[in-house]
């Protein structure tokens, strides 16, 4: 199934607020003990609750360092080596940090941090957790690595879309490498932070059996509340459920409610002129259009350029898809990085986290169907609904 991935979460993306180790009980407290050559500072963010980091940072003395900081449980942290007077480019920021877990008591970590590979931790049970899954994802990745290079070397999309294809046996491979890990480690840290990543790739079904196999003190965490929120954002877009209304302006600067669409069937299509997958396929949903438009099917689309609006509109145009309705989906940056809710938003609104997605609603204003995602069926599932209620 050709998807494309939607935004995800980063450190990077969180409000990171210095501050100098405290005086706690020793079971609240960290020590990271580093023995380490090629740089001469090291800085390490982590924090207990999403979105706000703590920011530690120390010069290597002798190849030596020590930081020392406050966790009452395992946490997920970045490590970011530098030399001295280094400036790093942005787009080079993510990739030179470590990820690691950190916990209380005490750890240590060595190796050449000019090679992030040669860095060993020692002392968290939880890294060791995270080590055996990465270390299994990795093999794959090594043998996918020749396909991402073509795929970032070509310039043109459809030959682009033909490469990105050929991941996807990949992709599965690590889909259920981790599945099995969450599966068999029910209660790690490991899995409560990683599972949000996998949302889309997994299905409502996996998602919540993962969730149920936490114990109450899991399921107490951040990020494991943030998961619970996320699960149920995707059952509000399930079919059984009522269609959650929305009002936003189209792309001729009209207004347009779902609401006044009642008495019809209606498909939400979520897509994006960036999406490949989209694009391949609205000659299809054209033909569903001419077929059924008579007969009471409308079109909504749902745009996921609301930070480029030429591209949108350059899109439609391109696409000969102006015969139906258009909107964006209220997407703002602002919010999203501050992790707060966004009402205005309608991808949140029905748990849509891959493209393309469509949703099928019936006269009544009831969610029918839904198509394209792992939640959902295929684009042939579509066809045979459209032609059992609309022939």
């Amino acid at each position: 199934m050709k998807i494309c991935k939607l935004l995800l979460f980063s450190l990077l993306c969180c409000q990171i607020q210095p501050t100098l180790a405290q005086s706690a009980p020793v079971k609240n407290q960290f020590s990271l003990k580093g023995t380490v050559t090629g740089a001469d500072s090291v800085l390490l963010y982590y924090g207990e609750v999403r979105g706000k980091q703590i920011q530690l940072s120390k010069l290597i003395s002798n190849q030596k360092f020590v930081l020392n900081g406050n966790l009452s449980k395992p946490v997920n942290a970045r490590l970011l080596f530098k030399k001295k007077g280094e400036v790093i480019p942005r787009d080079q920021f993510w990739e030179r940090m470590t990820e690691v877990y950190l916990e209380p008591g005490v750890m240590t970590i060595s190796g050449n941090a000019a090679d992030l590979s040669s860095l060993k931790i020692t002392g968290s049970a939880t890294q060791r957790e995270f080590e055996s899954l990465n270390g299994k994802v990795q093999v794959v990745r090594k043998e996918m690595q020749p396909i991402i290079d073509a795929l970032t070397k070509e310039k043109d999309h459809e030959k682009a879309s033909e490469i990105r294809d050929q991941l996807e046996p990949y992709n599965d491979r690590i889909k259920k490498i981790t599945y099995d890990f969450f599966i068999t480690h029910p209660n790690s840290y490991v899995t409560a932070n990683t599972m949000r990543f996998y949302l889309s790739r997994m299905g409502l079904d996996s998602v919540k059996k993962i969730y149920n196999s936490f114990n109450a003190e899991m399921k107490a965490q951040s990020n494991v509340k943030e998961l619970a929120k996320e699960i149920r954002k995707i059952e509000m877009g399930m079919p059984g459920r009522p269609a959650a209304d929305f009002s936003a302006t189209d792309i001729e600067g009209k207004m347009l409610s779902l609401s006044s669409f009642r008495g019809k069937y209606v498909i939400i299509d979520f897509w994006a002129s960036w999406c490949v997958p989209c694009r391949k396929g609205n000659p299809h949903l054209i033909n569903l259009y001419n077929t059924y438009h008579d007969k009471g099917l409308e079109i909504i689309g749902i745009s996921d350029d609301d930070r480029n609006h030429e591209a949108w509109k350059k899109a439609v145009n391109q696409d000969k898809i102006g015969i139906w309705h258009h909107v964006l989906r209220g997407l703002n940056m602002d919010l999203r990085m501050k992790d707060l809710p966004n009402p205005e938003d309608i991808s949140e609104k029905y748990g849509i986290s891959s493209l393309p997605t469509k949703i099928l609603i019936d006269p009544s204003g009831k969610i029918i169907g839904r198509y394209g995602d792992r939640n959902g069926g295929s684009d042939q599932d579509l066809d045979k609904k459209l032609e059992e209620l609309l022939k």
